[in-house]
């Protein structure tokens, strides 16, 4: 009969305890393999995981979009549908869906929140972006801005081309102007954040924080004079650009940022 502990040979139930350890190693590497989630797939017990990768991509600039299966907690009907992920905190995600309606996710056992998640897969919008500077600049007006950022998209092949910067208008707005315009902004899709930080009777100045070119074309901005600030520029691609681009800029992965 074997000992199930053997001292005097460093034994457990016969096999050598430092064989033991190798084996149990193991295994416990290959449980952690395959419970690992996919790439972007996450069970609604790894809200977690989902919260930490999220963030990362959107620290360096990535949109994310993601399709949110689960429970609506308001009358507890299924949940399926998919949008843009916002920033957020305290174990939740936020979820933009096209028409602008934004539903507060939560885990599995979720009860405050909009919705309890079962599934989130997650998708950036770029697999690749190319950051940069542009200089300061003044404009005849917001058209002539977009005309010249179209080219420098063009220029770069990119398949989308995001901006920040703070905009300055020489041509006077009315409250009802104002709000015009700003409707327009909460209708916008791939655009993290907009706001006037400051108006005046003869003008007004706007920042766009994060905007997509394609997205700023209907905006109802009065015709005057606009200069802005230095532009920080973000190019999309699907995949690694090969070609060379002038001045400093550097490359981001979204891959690199999974763990």
């Amino acid at each position: 009969m074997i000992d199930m502990f053997d001292r005097m040979r460093g034994r457990v139930l016969g096999i050598n305890i430092v064989d033991l350890l190798v084996v149990l190693i193991v295994v416990f590497a290959v449980f952690s393999y395959v419970s690992k989630p996919d790439e972007s797939s996450y069970g609604g017990n790894q809200m977690y995981s989902a919260i930490q990768d999220f963030q990362r991509l959107d620290s360096r600039g990535f949109f994310v979009e993601a399709e949110i299966n689960g429970t609506y907690l308001w009358d507890n009907t299924p949940f399926k549908k998919s949008g843009l992920l916002l920033s957020s905190s305290g174990g939740r995600l936020r979820l933009k869906t096209t028409d602008g309606t934004i539903y507060v996710i939560g885990g599995e056992r979720a009860y405050l929140e909009d919705v309890a998640a079962s599934s989130i897969k997650m998708e950036p919008v770029d697999n690749y972006l190319v950051v940069f500077n542009l200089d300061e600049g003044s404009y005849n007006g917001f058209s002539d801005l977009l005309a010249y950022l179209e080219r420098v998209k063009s220029e770069m092949n990119a398949a989308h081309f995001y901006v920040d910067v703070e905009i300055a208008v020489d041509a006077p707005m009315t409250p009802a102007e104002r709000q015009v315009v700003y409707n327009e902004f909460t209708g916008l899709y791939l655009v993290r954040n907009n706001y006037f930080s400051r108006t005046e009777p003869d003008g007004f100045v706007m920042n766009l924080v994060k905007a997509e070119l394609g997205e700023l074309s209907g905006l109802s901005i009065p015709p005057g004079k606009i200069t802005t600030g230095r532009i920080r520029a973000f190019a999309g691609y699907a995949s690694e650009p090969e070609q060379d681009f002038p001045g400093d800029y550097h490359i981001v992965a979204a891959s690199d940022l999974l763990l």
